[in-house]
């Protein structure tokens, strides 16, 4: 054997870029017929390393049991003769429980880092007289004592009690699933309550819905967890959200309004200092906006998501988002844009100079035609210097025909490569290429509104063919511009070596 191999940190690197390599590096919630395949094959191959001697076996073991989509593996590598398979394929326990049979649990269990995804059963196939006899027997201990990262899908509720032997003080990120409206339990509740108890070092909670958790029970289950840094919440419509001020290391917060919010969301105040990112999912924009209307956080990322956008959005929908003047993300791109003019557009901006990305209406698609022209694209242009994303739906066909005088002012953002341009209405791609080629320097693609969303918007083949003449000539024009730039470089040199050699002559 080489030397190299007798060193368990090299082993142990090589081991696990066997599994990553071979399921391509994806996540573990990421089901699809090929990287099922392929991690089945890279678990194959750790199983006959950890065969091969000794110094292998606990290194590839680790990698191996690292990972698991729901316990029923551990389960099955108990003895046989203490449980059998059903016809429906579920595990039956037979006798009970001895030590020996937790001993050979606890070899296995203590490895897995990584618990479940988002689309299997976490407890498998495995009865759940099974599962209480082994939680009876450990009794003080936990089932997977090492565990970092939980996946929890909904689970029927006699088994929400199996969710606490879970919970370890390793733990860091936790996906949870709200119970639903018919498995809601008391004990479910408490197992919450009592997260920062269980589980203290949580970085990571995200809890999707779509039944919401009790304002009570999340702010017993968040405000205890010091170390949170991202969070994900489904809450109720109307609620008091003032508790949320006690997350003070909270960065990236995510909060769903579930049910339809026909009376307004109740304002509460909510001060942070360290929030980054912030996305609200409700009813429509203005319920989203009117529940961030009192709160002092330094937002730099926005994201709000509606259910049922408003049948378009004006300037005072908008507003309350305005005093959030450090944001560098905004996405908007589900609402509809069509009210928006150029000065509306200009004085939004205005509020946001350090946008680094922006959306407005890329993914909506309105029977009335956008006001906003290539001048309200200019201010935005000038306005946010740093933009480097940007999806805006504009009248493309009022755009001036070309001139001596450079289109735009002289601004010019050279950041921008991609242009998402949603359901812009275009009739002259040469004129709106060399508008569009002089503020935007850099830019190489164009992208229209997506034909899986909005599979109904007419003459959407038209616009995309449009749009693609409009990259090819800019394309043209990029390369006739880096041309120009390369000939002015040549005849600088060759003045600079001429003015040189005359400097010379006259000094002989």
């Amino acid at each position: 054997m080489h030397a190299c191999l007798l060193i368990p940190e090299i082993v142990k690197l090589i081991f696990a870029n066997v599994y990553v390599s071979s399921t391509g590096g994806c996540s573990i919630h990421i089901d699809d017929f090929r990287n099922h395949y392929s991690r089945r094959i890279a678990r194959r191959s750790l199983a006959a390393l950890s065969r091969v001697c000794r110094s292998f076996k606990d290194i590839a073991l680790d990698v191996l049991w690292s990972k698991l989509e729901n316990l029923e593996p551990p389960f099955a590598c108990l003895p046989r003769d203490l449980w059998t398979m059903s016809g429906d394929r579920k595990l039956l326990i037979q006798r009970p429980i001895t030590t020996a049979d937790w001993l050979v649990f606890e070899k296995y269990a203590t490895r897995v880092r990584v618990l479940g995804d988002t689309d299997s059963d976490l407890f498998g196939g495995i009865h759940v007289d099974f599962i209480y006899a082994m939680m009876g027997f450990c009794s003080q201990s936990l089932l997977v004592p090492n565990l970092r990262a939980l996946y929890c899908k909904e689970h029927p509720c006699y088994l929400h009690l199996c969710l606490r032997y879970l919970l370890g003080p390793s733990l860091a990120c936790l996906f949870l699933v709200a119970p639903t409206e018919g498995s809601r339990s008391n004990i479910m509740t408490s197992v919450l309550s009592g997260l920062a108890r269980h589980s203290p070092r949580l970085e990571v909670v995200e809890v999707v819905g779509p039944h919401e958790m009790s304002p009570e029970v999340s702010e017993l289950a968040f405000c205890g967890l010091t170390h949170l840094r991202r969070a994900a919440l489904v809450l109720p419509g109307h609620g008091d959200l003032s508790w949320l001020s006690r997350l003070r290391g909270i960065q990236e917060l995510r909060i769903d309004f579930a049910g339809f919010q026909v009376l307004p969301l109740l304002r509460s105040q909510f001060r942070t200092s360290y929030l980054d990112k912030l996305a609200i999912g409700s009813f429509n924009l203005t319920s989203s906006a009117n529940s961030v209307t009192d709160w002092v956080v330094p937002c730099r990322q926005l994201q709000l998501v509606s259910n049922f956008p408003e049948s378009a959005v004006a300037v005072e929908h908008i507003h309350p988002l305005m005093r959030f003047s450090g944001m560098k993300v905004v996405d908007l791109s589900a609402s509809c844009m069509s009210l928006l003019d150029d000065d509306a557009l200009g004085s939004i901006v205005k509020s946001w100079p350090r946008l680094e990305c922006l959306y407005l209406g890329t993914k909506h698609y309105s029977q009335t035609p956008p006001k906003i022209t290539f001048r309200g694209l200019v201010t935005l242009l000038s306005t946010c210097p740093s933009l480097r994303n940007l999806g805006l739906v504009f009248d493309a066909t009022k755009v001036d025909s070309p001139t001596a005088e450079k289109p735009g002012g002289g601004v010019c953002n050279t950041n921008i490569t991609s242009f998402h341009v949603g359901f812009s209405p275009i009739e002259q791609p040469l004129q709106v290429a060399v508008s569009l080629s002089a503020v935007l320097s850099c830019l190489r693609e164009f992208s229209v509104e997506s034909y899986k969303l909005l599979l109904g918007s007419p003459g959407r083949v038209a616009r995309e063919a449009k749009w693609k003449e409009v990259s090819e000539h800019i394309s043209v024009y990029t390369l006739i511009r880096k041309q120009e730039s390369n000939a002015k470089s040549l005849e600088t040199r060759s003045v600079t070596r001429r003015s040189t050699r005359k400097k010379t002559t006259r000094r002989k």
